[in-house]
């Protein structure tokens, strides 16, 4: 597995806020990311101001047919970068799956106390399957 140097992917400004996972969803299926159509798993980090309004996405990872890696200094450096009042993570499934795996559980968790500690919310995590997407938060797993 690859580990991708932080990058901003687009720098999107006001336009699009975030009010609930099948925003972050439609978001990710769409143009540039198209995420359900990805060989690999690729894990974006979207940056937020204090409005829920994207400030940044950037790429954390980009990994295997099966898994990537991510260690949350990744991902609070390009939170903090764009100075974020919070975050919101999202990562595709290449096989469609939108069932979160035991990895998938551990990292969500291991983020959501560094949120606490550094005073960045995070909002969500959301995993990107074929023609569905599954949310942390909304299925009670934060």
């Amino acid at each position: 597995m690859e580990l991708i140097e932080i990058r901003v992917l687009d720098r999107v400004g006001e336009n699009i806020s975030f009010k609930d996972s099948k925003a972050v969803y439609t978001y990710c299926i769409n143009m540039p990311l198209k995420m359900d159509t990805l060989a690999q798993e690729h894990l974006y980090c979207f940056c937020l101001n204090s409005k829920n309004e994207v400030i940044t996405v950037e790429l954390i990872s980009k990994g295997s047919l099966t898994g990537s890696i991510c260690h949350p200094r990744e991902i609070f450096k390009a939170a903090i970068i764009s100075n974020s009042a919070s975050i919101v993570l999202a990562h595709n499934h290449p096989s469609g799956n939108i069932d979160p795996s035991v990895d998938d559980i551990g990292v969500t968790k291991r983020i959501h106390e560094v949120s606490k500690l550094i005073g960045i919310n995070f909002l969500d995590h959301i995993i990107i399957g074929k023609g569905e997407w599954f949310s942390f938060k909304k299925d009670g797993l934060f």
